[in-house]
């Protein structure tokens, strides 16, 4: 499920919208200079995650896997941001984790 769309800003910072529920939230990915590759941030300021730059197994295709967290949120949501083939747009996917014990 697409869940947000990115475009590319200055100096390597991803600039996007994610959909909730009750609205939409403007978020950045500003490049980071220690641990995670990326620091996420609201567009109001606010800490809202991380994010590693990453291959796909099959293929090697790049994404950045992204971690959501948030005291407003009941747990990390975790997502990956994929570039459209042209590189000019990128789309937030989000797939909710199957139960372990195969429940609903």
């Amino acid at each position: 499920m697409i869940i947000g769309k990115f475009t590319t800003g200055e100096n390597g910072r991803l600039n996007g919208v994610i959909e909730t529920f009750s609205g939409y939230i403007g978020v950045v990915l500003i490049p980071a200079s220690s641990g995670a590759d990326f620091n996420v941030v609201t567009d109001s300021g606010c800490e809202f995650g991380a994010a590693w730059k990453k291959t796909t197994a099959q293929g090697g295709k790049p994404y950045v896997s992204v971690r959501l967290d948030s005291p407003f949120l009941l747990q990390p949501v975790n997502c990956a941001l994929f570039a459209k083939q042209d590189g000019s747009e990128h789309y937030l996917v989000w797939a909710r984790e199957k139960p372990a014990n195969g429940g609903h």
